[in-house]
């Protein structure tokens, strides 16, 4: 599978494309198979904070379907793990906390995840998981 970031309403830095591109090679999905890839900070938690865990999805075509950041909410036993900040390229809809704006509002923080999350990567803080279904 090719990761086809012409169909991402967004720009793409090449970079990210690149680092889900490897991590889909790896996995070797099969004909016809999606992928589903989580990047976990193992020590993030919502006492200690850390790196948010995003969760990237990638239709059998190769098309980035939804790039998922989430947080924790609320404080000590009652804190939960929710979805903060949602880019779905096949809904054409960006969710923040919840609240959901039409996908161009969502470009200029995109840029910024994107940035981010490229610099945390590069730091080795996450975990990978990558599911082929």
């Amino acid at each position: 599978m090719k990761i086809n970031s012409k169909v991402c309403p967004y720009r793409l830095d090449q970079r990210l494309v690149a680092l889900f591109q490897a991590e889909v090679d790896q996995a070797n999905p099969q004909p016809g198979q999606a992928v589903t890839i989580n990047f976990r900070d193992p020590s993030y938690s919502a006492d200690a904070g850390g790196y948010h865990p995003v969760e990237v999805r990638i239709t059998v075509n190769g098309a980035i379907s939804y790039v998922t950041d989430f947080s924790y909410v609320g404080i000590g036993p009652f804190a939960e793990l929710v979805k903060e900040i949602d880019f779905d390229f096949g809904l054409r809809s960006f969710q923040h906390f919840g609240r959901e704006y039409p996908l161009q509002d969502g470009a200029e923080l995109f840029a910024v995840w994107q940035e981010n999350f490229l610099t945390y990567h590069a730091g080795g803080v996450f975990e990978v998981t990558v599911i082929c279904d």
